[in-house]
């Protein structure tokens, strides 16, 4: 059996292609991580019509290197401050929600 011979605009050619359907693949998984992000998909926030969530992860802040953070979750209309680290999770309070104004907004 004897192997075609490949000269070198071919062997451009397939490196070529081989390049942009690379790119192609990895633009769209980055557009589906971005429609899956902007529907709220990665965050189980896609609940059945006509039903209302129950908890909410209001905000966040990460500690230290990515282990341990505050969390500020809703739940039933009280907000809990929870310490969350590698070992597990601890409530910290546990408030009413009423809507504060942060300086960062404007009045």
């Amino acid at each position: 059996m004897a192997w075609p011979r490949m000269d070198e605009s071919n062997l451009f050619l397939d490196g070529l292609r081989a390049v942009f359907a690379l790119a192609l693949t990895l633009g769209l998984l980055v557009g589906a991580a971005w429609l899956a992000r902007r529907y709220g998909l990665m965050q189980g926030g896609v609940t059945a019509p006509g039903t209302l969530k129950r908890m909410a992860l209001v905000e966040q802040l990460w500690l230290d290197a990515g282990r341990s953070r505050l969390m500020i979750v809703r739940i039933d209309g009280k907000e809990h401050v929870m310490l969350v680290t590698p070992t597990g999770a601890v409530p910290i309070t546990g408030t009413d929600a009423t809507p504060t104004q942060t300086s960062g907004q404007p009045t």
